[in-house]
């Protein structure tokens, strides 16, 4: 029986929520049945490069990494998308932030001739939106819920963004859960006092956590005020970021002007990210926007107590051990919360992940059903 074959769009392989769901769920997919490339934009060293090598995956890159994308370069893209199609693929599957990603990739795919196509909504909204750009996530909205076979969204407002009121209000999407690889993210105090003795943090200071890329969307620049505020009833607490970015460098200037810049480590890209969670003590995320943060559920994962902000959907609560709390109120607010959530008891919360739907190894299995039913399409 032949493989079917599969064109996976993740734009790119590095450290971010949608390459890590897209590297597990690889992982668990079954590959006697299923060929998946993953097609990302250019051509670099990424993250994830090593791991999806190991698990016998294959990356194409579109192109050669540039500063600047010129008309040149977008013709280039797709005439490699074209020779890359020209392979022969039975399913492409498109993980998109924004509905106008619609008009580039799927588009090509759906010119090609492929027609069982999967849109996966990873966002609830985006940068520097304006009435121009409005009107065309409006028009995107109409033709990719026109070419899409399936629609998958990782929450309720992910959906909505995505595929419209219409198709949101009727659940005509398939709800996939950021599943995670519950086993890893278990409470262990042994691998806690581990990682606080490899940082040369006292067992009994405040570690506040956070992960995520610096960008925009993840409000760190609101998020050191918040520790700063912290650092005044918790004078030697530590603020552990993880993640990079365009605006790391910015951030990190930004402490330094606040006076804060000893007390916070910025981690970079971590394979060990599962044992990092571990070392902390409560989780910060003021972003001003998510789909529905894996971050966020491995952290609830490893018994964390996490503060969001309140325009994140209320699905990622799955513990009861999530703050909400709105952007609008004080640093000090969000300081008092964060201290008093550190405070609650520590717990393995396997059972209720699971029981949540947040296991990679469902995740999986319903991915990999949708796509077999697909082949019984036309």
């Amino acid at each position: 029986m032949e493989k079917i074959k599969v064109f996976y769009l993740v734009y790119y392989l590095t450290s971010g929520g949608i390459e890590k769901y897209s590297i597990d769920l690889y992982k668990h997919i079954n590959k006697e049945k299923f060929k998946i490339d993953f097609i990302t934009k250019f051509e670099r060293e990424e993250f994830y490069d090593v791991i999806l090598q190991e698990l016998g995956g294959r990356k194409i890159a579109l192109s050669k990494e540039c500063k600047k994308v010129s008309s040149i370069n977008r013709i280039q893209d797709i005439k490699k998308v074209n020779s890359i199609l020209s392979q022969g693929y039975d399913i492409a599957y498109f993980n998109l932030s924004e509905p106008t990603a619609v008009f580039k990739y799927p588009f090509i795919c759906r010119m090609h001739g492929i027609k069982r196509i999967i849109i996966h909504s990873h966002n609830s909204n985006e940068e520097n939106t304006g009435i121009i750009k409005n009107f065309l996530n409006c028009l995107a909205r109409v033709y990719l819920n026109y070419i899409a076979t399936e629609r998958f969204a990782c929450s309720d407002k992910a959906a909505l963004w995505m595929y419209g009121k219409k198709i949101a209000h009727k659940k005509l999407y398939t709800h996939i859960c950021n599943g995670i690889e519950l086993k890893k993210y278990t409470y262990n105090p042994e691998i806690r006092d581990m990682i606080r003795k490899q940082l040369r943090l006292k067992k009994d200071i405040l570690v506040v956590g956070h992960i995520g890329r610096f960008s925009e969307q993840k409000n760190h620049l609101f998020l050191l005020e918040i520790f700063k505020s912290i650092l005044k009833v918790k004078a030697d607490a530590i603020l552990m970021l993880i993640g990079v970015g365009k605006l790391k460098e910015e951030i990190e200037e930004y402490g330094k002007k606040i006076g804060i810049h000893n007390h916070v480590l910025f981690l970079g890209e971590r394979k060990d990210v599962n044992q990092l969670l571990q070392a902390m003590d409560v989780f910060l995320l003021p972003s001003f926007y998510e789909g529905l943060p894996i971050a966020g559920i491995e952290a609830q994962a490893s018994g964390l107590s996490c503060v969001f902000s309140d325009t994140i959907s209320k699905e990622a609560d799955i513990t009861g051990n999530v703050s909400f709390v709105s952007l609008e109120k004080s640093a000090n607010y969000w300081a008092e919360v964060a201290i008093n959530s550190a405070r609650g008891k520590r717990k393995s919360q396997e059972e209720a992940i699971a029981a949540a739907g947040y296991n990679i190894n469902l995740t999986a299995e319903i991915i990999q059903q949708k796509m077999e039913e697909m082949m019984n399409i036309g």
